[in-house]
């Protein structure tokens, strides 16, 4: 890239900055945009930001230098994520981990892919229950719910006394699956 060729005169006996290239407002927008990227957790994308402008400014020292630290922040970020369990046993605890911090979502995508592998796990269901319920989906709660008690009727029991299903204690269909009458569960 070529620099400019304009020079900057000192103001108040201040020595005058340094003159920048003609990309620099560019790079440093992308700069910018890379650590938007990193704080929202893109470490993907900014990875790439930072490698192009460290790469495409080497006549702005102080700007490529903080791209590359950005990168090997990004790099050790992308290193440090564990892959996902493939067997429904390890998507089962992480699933129970992932609710036990409150991280609902992500803790019904587990459970969820984890019924994937194996349709008819009777904790696998109850597990997702618990979530639905914390979440106050008691429809969706239920359904799961029910599945668990078909596959092991002892989980009613466990299902009546258990304080992640508060929310949707008083649903009348909770009521049927865990004490269910000759027309219920």
């Amino acid at each position: 890239m070529a620099t400019q060729k304009s020079r900057r005169k000192s103001v108040g006996g201040e020595p005058a900055a340094a003159p920048r290239s003609e990309g620099y407002e560019q790079a440093l927008a992308e700069y910018a945009r890379g650590l938007e990227l990193t704080h929202a957790g893109d470490y993907v994308a900014a990875l790439e930001l930072f490698g192009k402008v460290s790469s495409e400014n080497p006549d702005e020292p102080e700007l490529a230098e903080r791209a590359r630290a950005y990168s090997a922040v990004c790099s050790r970020k992308l290193a440090s994520v564990p892959e996902l369990p493939t067997s429904a046993e390890g998507l089962y605890h992480l699933g129970v981990l992932r609710a036990n911090d409150g991280r609902l979502d992500e803790a019904l995508e587990l459970l969820h892919q984890g019924l994937m592998i194996e349709p008819g796990s009777a904790r696998l269901h109850y597990a997702r229950a618990s979530a639905y319920a914390l979440k106050g989906q008691a429809d969706a709660a239920v359904a799961d719910l029910r599945s668990a008690v078909e596959g092991d009727p002892k989980l009613r029991f466990q299902a009546g006394n258990d304080p992640d299903f508060e929310r949707i204690r008083d649903e009348a269909s909770f009521i049927d699956v865990i004490e269910p009458t000759p027309t219920g569960a």
